[in-house]
């Protein structure tokens, strides 16, 4: 391991700083005494605003202090005074900076995933123009509902108040032409290079979410110089308090891990992939592992009044895995909040394609986002797949019979399409909605009824699923299994009407998942946090104390990840709900700095953030 929390200081990083001060004086002296020309004072301006933007990036994540308190205020003057030369407000990056790497690819909540486009047009555009963007998101109407982007906003005012005098009083000295060619214009000609450079280049294609795939390791000989070490962007995602100059370093002792996990590693080596190839981040996906990605919509197709068939484009045309009768989790934001609701897949394994069914929910907080404002184009949180309700081929078994109610035939149109089309025989549908308005997929069931007359028989009612109008519709089955999904009231009296027929437990299978929110239990204790004050379970994170008593505190990942919500604990006990974190030094939490997605409490504590 490299030891990383020992290190007084990052004196290269200081070093380099220093550097690139006296580099601009000496740039400023020399256009002044006409020894340059413009073109070539913007193209070496261009580059010390591109170098400056490490010591930027690595105030942002403390990686000059290193934990080390006596620090602190220098490594905030380094980064103000260096965030200057890009014209952007240090503490405003920083909370973006933090937000990416708690967000990264995400397709709602990942700053930098704005520069994301579908050619060289949008992709050039959007990185020329991302200065633009991190204004809008510091001082935007969304950043009043963040609250680590609300503590900043008047530091980002008060500094385009400042930049605004500077500006002036170069106008009103003469020095403005000056001010252009060797601070303004070198700065506007780095932000779409670093845009590219930073943001795009080592995130593409921007689709997968999983930490060892989220971002790339290109090992090219000579490009970690060129790149102040980005090419090695997977380590510093995975190691944030790591310095920049020790990225290939830290890789060298990790790479066995890396690799093992199929990580994107690229370059002209024994073993190393082509490079920026998208199928390099694909690697979980290949697999037939679980994988959680940004997908793009490719098709939303109206089943019925109020429900909808969500189809998802196929990353670099390779087929989705799963298992007839698994789902996904989709994630979007309502109101503010990131929610999560598990959807069942709908499509037939065989055609590779990923499809959900959607159906409206009175009161339900994703479904109705979903269908409200997915369309065709528009890219969603998606992980999957999971789920254990599948079908059984058994030798002793002679009928499969389903039995779904309501939008509980999703899974089930996917099992039938699959076992139909390999063959399977005896396979029985009771399906029982509302009214014929209310039938989804009725289009495809009857398509199969139509295709397997010997196989398929289907039963589509619009009388309730009683346990009366079901010890009718099943006293005929023997020897069967039998599926189920649909109103919990329904599911109920399918089993008790199996279990009184002397149906065995195994065979009968079961989909029954529903979003239930745990309640917190234990002692009640005080927090108190930037004369705020709430109450927390010890059963509960702090953060989600504070969110249960809708009290705002500084927070993005959620995950011990990204350090937005790092405080110092000034009075009481706390105890880490895992060790799983990267972003706090050992000498940092022994000098009292904790998470609050992390840890819980233990007494009353008091926190400074």
């Amino acid at each position: 391991m490299i030891s990383t929390s020992k290190a007084k200081i990052a004196y290269p990083t200081v070093f380099l700083f220093l550097g690139l001060l006296l580099a601009y004086a000496l740039l400023y002296y020399l256009f002044s005494a006409s020894m340059l020309n413009e073109v070539i004072v913007i193209l070496i301006g261009a580059f010390l605003a591109y170098s400056m933007f490490t010591v930027v990036h690595e105030s942002s994540h403390g990686n000059i202090s290193r934990g080390n308190a006596k620090f602190f205020t220098l490594e905030k003057w380094i980064g103000w005074v260096s965030a200057s030369f890009l014209f952007f407000p240090f503490s405003a990056f920083k909370v973006i900076h933090l937000k990416h790497h708690a967000h990264t690819n995400d397709s709602e909540e990942d700053p930098d995933g704005y520069v994301r486009g579908k050619n060289f047009m949008i992709v050039f555009f959007r990185c020329l123009t991302l200065i633009g963007h991190y204004y809008t998101t510091s001082l935007g109407a969304e950043s009043r509902k963040n609250e680590a982007m609300r503590k900043t906003r008047n530091q980002t005012l008060t500094f385009i108040l400042f930049i605004s005098t500077i500006i002036i009083a170069m106008v009103v000295f003469k020095f403005w032409y000056e001010f252009i060619i060797v601070f303004l214009l070198p700065a506007l000609v780095a932000a779409p290079i670093l845009g590219f450079t930073f943001d795009w280049l080592p995130h593409y294609p921007h689709h997968n979410m999983d930490k060892h795939h989220n971002t790339r390791i290109v090992t090219i000989p000579g490009l970690e110089f060129l790149s102040f070490f980005q090419s090695y962007h997977l380590i510093h995602h995975l190691y944030p308090r790591v310095p920049f100059y020790l990225y290939k370093k830290k890789y060298q002792l990790v790479e066995q891990e890396l690799r093992n996990e199929k990580s994107p590693i690229e370059g002209f080596g024994v073993n190393e992939l082509k490079v920026l190839k998208p199928r390099n981040t694909y690697a979980d996906i290949i697999q037939d592992k679980t994988w959680k990605y940004s997908l793009e919509v490719a098709q939303v197709r109206k089943l019925t009044h109020d429900s909808a068939e969500i189809q998802f484009e196929n990353l670099n045309d390779i087929p989705y895995k799963f298992e007839t009768g698994q789902y996904v989790v989709i994630s979007m934001l309502v109101d503010g909040e990131k929610v999560s609701r598990c959807y069942s897949i709908c499509s037939n394994p065989n055609s590779g394609i990923l499809k959900v069914g959607v159906k409206r929910v009175s009161g339900g907080k994703l479904s109705n986002r979903i269908l409200d404002h997915l369309s065709e184009g528009k890219y969603v949180n998606v992980a999957g797949p999971f789920g254990t309700f599948k079908f059984k081929d058994e030798t002793d078994v002679e009928h499969h019979v389903f039995i779904a109610g309501g939008s509980g035939i999703t899974p089930i149109i996917s099992m039938l399409q699959k076992i139909l089309q390999d063959e399977i025989t005896n396979v029985s549908l009771i399906y029982g909605c509302k009214s014929e308005k209310d039938v989804m997929f009725h289009k495809e069931l009857i398509d199969l009824q139509n295709k397997y007359p010997n196989q398929f028989s289907l039963k589509i009612t619009y009388d309730l699923l009683t346990h009366t109008y079901q010890t009718e519709l099943l006293s005929h089955f023997e020897k069967a299994n039998y599926y189920i999904c649909g109103p919990t009231p329904m599911m109920e009296a399918s089993k008790e009407v199996l279990s009184k027929k002397g149906v065995a437990s195994d065979h009968i299978i079961i989909e029954e998942f529903s979003y239930q929110e745990v309640k917190p239990f234990g002692n009640l204790y005080n927090v108190s946090i930037n004369n705020k004050n709430f109450s927390v379970y010890e059963s509960e994170t702090i953060l989600e104390g504070a969110k249960r008593n809708k009290v705002a505190i500084p927070y993005a990942c959620s995950m011990g990840q990204c350090g937005t919500c790092k405080c110092e604990l000034e009075k009481g006990k706390v105890v880490w709900k895992t060790d799983e974190q990267s972003v706090l030094l050992e000498n940092e939490k022994k000098e009292g700095f904790i998470l609050t997605c992390m840890c819980k409490p233990k007494s009353d504590i008091k926190l400074n953030s």
